[in-house]
């Protein structure tokens, strides 16, 4: 079960459940692309990772936090899931996303 801060995930076939983080390899898999484009993404800073290699390390060992994951799907939906997904949060929660963004635009 998803903790209490994280917003419910819309798209179960997407989703790893109870999982914290996840690598390259196993979102490539999920999202259907592959695990340079990720990699890309991550350094690019589109898609903030953690590198665990050690500073000698040649190699990159990057895991990603699910919260990551689950915030780069979001942000990327197209068409009318992007609408579904606001309509189904609570009036509290439209509320004060509503706050944020008029927050963020005045700055």
């Amino acid at each position: 079960m998803a903790a209490p801060q994280q917003l419910a995930f819309p798209f179960a076939s997407l989703d790893f459940p109870g999982r914290t983080t996840l690598t390259a390899a196993e979102i490539a898999t999920k999202l259907g692309c592959t695990e340079k484009h990720i990699m890309d993404l991550a350094e690019e800073c589109e898609f903030p990772g953690l590198d665990l290699a050690g500073k000698d390390s040649s190699r990159r060992f990057v895991k990603f936090p699910i919260e990551a994951y689950r915030k780069f799907v979001l942000t990327r939906m197209t068409g009318p899931f992007r609408a579904d997904f606001l309509r189904d949060l609570p009036r509290a929660v439209l509320e004060q996303l509503e706050r944020e963004i008029k927050e963020a635009l005045a700055s």
